[in-house]
């Protein structure tokens, strides 16, 4: 007798051998059998629901997530003088020095410490700007932590002057509730792009007791090329069936919005790592088997990593990936064939007015140019955006309208959200065949025929991990 049957509905394998079903059985964890009629011990009519691959976020940051979400939030605010409003709001709330923390703030420009010393005189203030590659502080906060920028910002690695000052409540919660999120929105993976040595040690910890549910593709992080390069040499390569180390995290640059994008036209932005501190981190990657993830924003930054990547010239199933790949010379795009780009669709959505503004028209040209990538794996980049598969799909295949020539199409998408994503972080899952993962969604929607907005108002009706139900909607019988 299998343990669970799904009936009655439409799913989508993202296996081109067999690309669709009526039904599918789990056992032991796994899929048994597709458009099968079986006894079971249990059976969930989908009365016409699509199943779907459990989704595999491919960039994205839990613990930060989870811990955004104590914090102020300032996503929309529309000018310095709301943003100081919501800051003198949470003062009246919290005992006289204790910290007021926020994210999410996408000021065209920043804002200043001296609106925020007003806002706040007797409380440290620290603000994350949206993307997280600039932070702002008040008088207060800069003092404690013995640091002074003009109008109180802070750039790429000099954020962590202040932000090793801020008190940490329950890293542990904050991982279990972001975790907690994913599995309600059908995300059963996730490629975790920023783990330092204490992530990993509360991921393996959380591993061990039985607490990890998500599968964790950990990208290891390290500002020091030289402790990058020690801790590939000292920790082999683990794949285990919920966490799994084996790739490494890097930055070319910082982003667009905190004007530290490496650009070409003309020069400017952070060169974060020099060409030579990247191609040792490469080839000591390549030597203990380790998968390379570079951020790059920037069309100079996107160039610098490609030419090591060139010059290293590995050989075999490495799956090296350029993060982000967002502003790209033309003349570069052919050359991303031998790599993975990893993708955030929300981005070219938030960010066009910004891209808009600050690029020329020769500069956007290669800008989120997805279509021209070659193999893509899609994620959100939470808490930068939202985590939600329904935002991440609905930007891939409309863009809002923004250059719709690189628009993915329906399938292309699910794919790089499902299939193409677990591959890019050698996961066994993303495709629904037997002997597979039995990791699934069920939509209240197909959304590959649906109309892309009723994408945004459909439900994420149930997730299945290992062949038994994490979430559910009561609307799903059985």
């Amino acid at each position: 007798m299998t343990d669970l049957l799904l009936v009655n509905g439409l799913v989508r394998t993202m296996d081109p051998g067999r690309p669709t079903a009526r039904s599918i059985a789990c056992a032991d964890g796994k899929v048994e059998a597709l458009d099968v009629d079986v006894p079971a011990k249990r059976v969930i009519d989908l009365r016409g629901a699509t199943v779907v691959p459990g989704f595999v976020d491919a960039h994205a940051h839990l613990l930060m997530l989870g811990r955004r979400r104590r914090e102020l939030d300032l996503t929309g605010v529309a000018d310095e003088a709301a943003l100081a409003a919501r800051v003198a709001a949470r003062a009246k709330e919290l005992p006289e020095g204790a910290w007021i923390t926020g994210s999410g703030w996408a000021l065209q420009e920043p804002p200043g410490a001296a609106a925020l010393d007003a806002a706040a005189p007797a409380h440290p203030v620290w603000l994350v700007r949206k993307d997280a590659h600039s932070g702002v502080a008040n008088a207060r906060a800069m003092a404690l932590a013995g640091a002074s920028r003009e109008r109180g910002l802070f750039l790429e690695n000099d954020m962590a002057l202040v932000e090793r000052l801020v008190p940490a409540a329950s890293p542990a919660a904050d991982f279990l509730a972001a975790q907690k999120e994913a599995i309600r929105f059908g995300v059963t993976a996730v490629h975790d792009a920023l783990v330092d040595e204490d992530y990993l040690r509360l991921l393996r910890s959380l591993d061990d007791g039985r607490s990890l549910r998500v599968r964790i593709h950990a990208m290891f992080w390290n500002a020091d090329p030289e402790r990058l390069i020690a801790f590939m040499r000292a920790t082999p390569p683990v794949s285990g069936p919920r966490l799994s180390v084996r790739a490494v995290k890097l930055f070319m640059d910082g982003s667009l919005g905190s004007s530290t994008a490496w650009m070409l036209r003309p020069a400017r932005g952070v060169a974060r790592l020099d060409a030579a501190a990247v191609e040792r981190i490469a080839r000591a990657a390549l030597e203990t088997g380790y998968q390379v993830c570079a951020h790059a924003i920037g069309d100079r930054a996107n160039r610098e990593l490609l030419d090591v990547f060139e010059r290293v010239d590995p050989k075999g199933d490495v799956r090296w990936r350029v993060e982000h790949a967002q502003h790209v010379d033309p003349d570069d795009l052919p050359r991303f064939g031998r790599w993975i780009a990893s993708i955030q669709p929300s981005h070219a959505v938030a960010d066009r007015a910004l891209v808009e503004a600050r690029l020329g028209p020769r500069e956007t040209e290669g800008s989120y140019a997805w279509s021209r990538l070659g193999r893509l794996a899609l994620g959100s980049d939470a808490p930068v955006d939202a985590l939600d598969p329904r935002w991440t799909f609905y930007c891939a295949v409309t863009r809002e309208g923004w250059r719709t020539s690189d628009c993915l199409a329906p399938e292309a998408a699910l794919r790089g959200m499902t299939a193409d994503a677990a591959w890019a972080g050698f996961m066994d899952g993303g495709v629904l065949a037997p002997g597979r993962p039995a990791d699934l969604a069920v939509l209240s929607r197909d959304w590959v025929t649906a109309v892309p907005k009723d994408v945004l108002s459909s439900e994420i009706l149930a997730t299945i991990m290992d062949g038994r139900v994490a979430s559910r909607s009561p609307e799903l019988k059985g």
